[in-house]
């Protein structure tokens, strides 16, 4: 079957159509032998083309039409069939369009068109255009023709099809000449010459040889119009079809007639006339309409036919819904029995069900109980102290207070995870992301750094590798991590080391981390029971601040990650908690793969940018983190949504946002050279920066620190380990706060009659408005503009220029610019002055210039604007 298709096609671009018919026969003939219906459908179409490419019409239209009714049938939205219908389609409405049918050709051709754009076949796309074109210029449809034409020309350019453009080049040239336009249609048609001559593609070429004689005839070039035809008559021998031979006799003839050669006219309209014999309009006509006509009373046929079936259905149908009602009836009568058994087994499980009930109100009686001892002791201490206020009792006191405070914090602390529990329990689901869980145990770690620091315990973190890519939940690790660190650091003193260790055993396909501590350590006796639920040590540190749900709750976490958790302790010696986690990457996606390559940030003290997907509409974000795993896990979490810029000190981070003027500022409060707070009053007090909204990121969580930080003008505060989600939040609210301001004060400004008081009294609102008060008294200076306005400003160009754009969204020049059109929009309404006088007024020497823009601005010319009486300047 292929053999024979492809036989076709190799004879048909030989033009020995007799042979290309008889192996195209033949693959139909497998074809409906094998029932293949697309197999079947593609053969048609390529014997239905043969005969037309050979104008055996009456051939080409029966198997056109064979094609159409198979293709009704055949529902499927595969590729291949799709593309056999766009050409069953194109092929009619080719046979229409030949015979003057041009709205039903239009028709098929558009039908065509969609399969064809459904397809994204650029060439079948160039073909339909030029049937389309050719039947609006039949229509008289001129431009939309020449569009039709137009979106041809490129496509065919970027296929880089020769015969596709010459035929479209052909089509443009018929177009002028259909116009009268004899000189411009031999500009088209001569390019459609030079791009098709000495190819393979002879029956074009010949086309076109035709086209282009007949231009040069009705221009009197009958010397070039007979080397065209001749050379057309030659390339017709050459196909050898009567159809096209006729066709060069018949031109031949008119052009020695039109030479008064009365010996060639008459002999190459003898030539003609025999050839003319063989074509007969008529009778392709009638058999393309009785085509058409078999073929819809066939759908008619096929139609009543389904209407039967259809009717005959629903009564089926009707009986079913009977059936089924009583089948219903039946059920339920069944149910009801079931239901009464049912509840005889519930009453029997009854004493099972109160007594896990009764398990459940145990555990949470002890969580109770948990919860009020540090809650008496507070109570009874705050008592004591309202009684205890003397001098000589400050030391006591200070006792108290430091009772007071740890006790506080266990209660907080039991309080955080008695949530955890409850918020991972009631979305009963893991959120499972695929990534490096080295750099989320790094950032956990360094959440605790500050902790550690302030007890005077020595903190370390080492992996094995910069990149471990597995399956985990970031919230499932930041509670395992969390409570494993906080427990060792609460059982060390000192002096003590803890160690953070992360190693991927690729053996066995797991992830190990450990957690190593020389603190107190469990004794022998406690080490089997540690992860029992409400089991407490008997260390004094366990009975006075342990609940005995960290570990068991840590435990639950682990597993259900499927991974396992181990304890071994040597007291005041070695205590270590193993981790093992299993490394899959069932979650991994393409976007995640190109993370791999990430490594950490580079040493030294250069600031880093960002931008590996640059985005002009992306906010900018400036990173002032002192520690590189910090850094590098804001940046790996950020770079998909931002443009980072990444600095490592404060003294430069204030340099960069000086410079590059950033959307936001995320900064650490303890660095060195300037903290996070120098650097938020610093860029606070600044006219040039004093708009840019700053995140501050520390693992201090005093209230006075707080507040000394929100009083240097930090917009959000986070303590770490924040959540990421929560950093994104607080972003995304503060730029969109940033741009609703900005917003407003466009509004303000530019509209002279809103008195905005609620502004007035905000550094950035004057600082615009004293630029927009500038631009008033000098809008007819065009000179002034932008490097007076800066001098006025006291800044320079550069920085007016980033400070404008960041609290208007313009630079400076668009702002000028916005200014003046909304100067001239209010004096349009307020004042009778011509328009061009107003445009002078404001600015704008060009009345064109002022008009375009005037235009762009606000959607209608001055001029209708200014006609408008009923419209208010607003």
């Amino acid at each position: 079957m292929a053999v024979y298709e492809k036989l076709g096609n190799i004879y048909l671009s030989n033009y020995d159509f007799t042979n290309a018919i008889d192996n195209h026969k033949k693959y139909l003939e497998v074809s409906e032998n094998i029932n293949d219906s697309l197999q079947i459908l593609k053969a048609l179409n390529l014997l239905a083309g043969d005969y037309l490419q050979t104008r055996q019409m009456s051939d080409a239209i029966t198997q056109y039409f064979r094609a159409y009714k198979l293709f009704t049938n055949l529902t499927s939205d595969h590729h291949a069939v799709l593309k056999e219908k766009a050409a069953t389609l194109r092929g009619i409405g080719e046979l229409y369009a030949m015979q003057g049918y041009a709205d039903v050709a239009l028709n098929y051709y558009r039908e065509s068109q969609l399969y064809s754009e459904k397809l994204n076949d650029k060439r079948y796309v160039a073909d339909n255009l030029l049937g389309i074109g050719s039947v609006y210029q039949a229509q008289e449809m001129f431009d939309s023709a020449q569009v039709s034409f137009d979106k041809a020309i490129n496509l065919n350019i970027e296929l880089n099809s020769r015969s596709g453009l010459a035929l479209s080049f052909l089509s443009m040239g018929n177009l002028s000449s259909n116009q009268a336009n004899f000189p411009e249609a031999h500009i088209h048609l001569n390019s459609a010459h030079e791009t098709i001559k000495n190819s393979s593609d002879k029956l074009n070429w010949m086309k076109i040889c035709f086209a282009l004689a007949d231009n040069n005839i009705k221009l009197n070039n009958y010397s070039d119009a007979e080397k065209q035809l001749l050379e057309g008559l030659q390339l017709a021998k050459e196909i050898k079809l009567p159809a096209y031979l006729e066709n060069s006799y018949t031109h031949l003839s008119e052009l020695y007639r039109l030479q008064n050669k009365t010996d060639l006219a008459n002999h190459y309209h003898n030539l003609q006339n025999n050839y003319a014999k063989m074509m007969n309009k008529d009778r392709i006509t009638n058999d393309l309409l009785n085509a058409q006509i078999k073929f819809d009373k066939e759908k008619n046929i096929q139609e009543v036919a389904g209407l039967k079936t259809e009717f005959y259905a629903q009564n089926q149908r009707q009986k079913i819904v009977i059936i089924a009602t009583i089948v219903f009836i039946v059920l339920l009568i069944v149910a009801f029995l079931i239901h009464f058994h049912l509840a005889l087994i519930r009453k029997r499980n009854n004493e099972s069900l109160t007594q896990l009930e009764k398990m459940k109100s145990d555990f949470y009686m002890k969580i109770t109980h948990e919860f009020r001892t540090p809650i008496t002791i507070i109570r009874g201490l705050a008592e004591k102290l309202k009684t205890t206020v003397k001098e000589d009792q400050k030391i006591r006191n200070i006792i108290d207070l430091e009772i007071i405070s740890r006790q506080s914090e266990n209660l907080l602390f039991l309080v955080n995870e008695v949530l955890s529990v409850s918020k991972i329990k009631s979305e009963n689901k893991i959120l499972w992301i695929n990534d490096n869980i080295v750099n989320c145990l790094k950032y956990l770690h360094h959440s605790f750094s500050d902790f550690a620091q302030s007890k005077k315990i020595l903190y370390f973190f080492h992996s094995s590798s910069d990149t471990i890519f597995m399956d985990y939940s970031k919230e499932h690790i930041r509670l395992i991590i969390n409570n494993l660190l906080s427990n060792s650091i609460k059982h060390c003193n000192e002096g003590d080391k803890i160690l953070l260790i992360v190693r991927e055993d690729k053996l066995l396909k797991k992830c190990i981390i450990e957690i190593i501590d020389n603190g107190d350590g469990i004794s022998e006796k406690d080490l089997p029971h540690i992860f029992k639920t409400l089991y407490k040590g008997e260390s004094e540190k366990d009975q006075l601040t342990g609940s005995g749900i960290g570990l068991a709750f840590t435990k639950q976490l682990v597993e259900s990650l499927g991974g396992t958790i181990s304890a071994k302790s040597i007291p005041h010696r070695k205590t270590v908690f193993t981790i093992e986690l299993p490394v899959k990457n069932d979650y991994r996606t393409v976007e995640n793969n190109t993370n791999e390559n990430i490594s950490y940030l580079p040493t030294g003290n250069t600031n880093m940018e960002y931008n590996d997907k640059e985005d002009a509409k992306k906010p900018l974000i400036l990173i002032a983190e002192d520690n590189r795993d910090m850094s590098f896990y804001l940046v790996s979490m950020l770079r998909d949504d931002y443009n980072l810029i990444v600095s490592h000190d404060g003294k430069e981070a204030l340099s960069i946002a000086n410079e590059k003027k950033p959307d936001l500022v995320i900064s650490d409060l303890l660095m060195p050279e300037t903290n996070g707070k120098q650097l938020c009053a610093q860029l606070k007090s600044s006219v040039a920066t004093n708009h840019i909204p700053v995140i501050i990121l520390t693992a201090k969580t005093l209230a006075s620190q707080r507040i000394e930080t929100i009083n240097a003008g930090a917009d959000a505060f986070l303590t770490k380990p924040f959540i990421e989600e929560e950093l994104k939040a607080k972003i995304n609210q503060l730029l969109k706060s940033r741009r609703e301001i900005r917003e407003k004060y466009n509004q303000v400004i530019l509209d002279s009659t809103n008195n905005a008081d609620e502004l007035k009294n905000e550094s950035n609102f004057e600082f615009l408005q004293k630029v927009t008060d500038i631009i008033y008294r000098e809008i007819k200076n065009n000179d002034f503009f932008p490097q007076g306005l800066a001098s006025e400003m006291c800044i320079s160009s550069s920085q007016l220029n980033r400070k404008v754009k960041s609290i208007s969204g313009l630079n400076t020049s668009n702002y000028v610019l916005t200014v003046r059109l909304n100067r001239a929009k209010k004096l349009l309404t307020t004042s009778q002055k011509p328009i061009g006088e107003i445009a002078m007024d404001c600015g704008f020497n060009d009345f064109a210039y002022f008009s375009k823009t005037f235009k762009k601005e606000f959607g209608i010319t001055p001029s209708k604007f200014q006609r408008m009486p009923q419209l208010q300047y607003n």
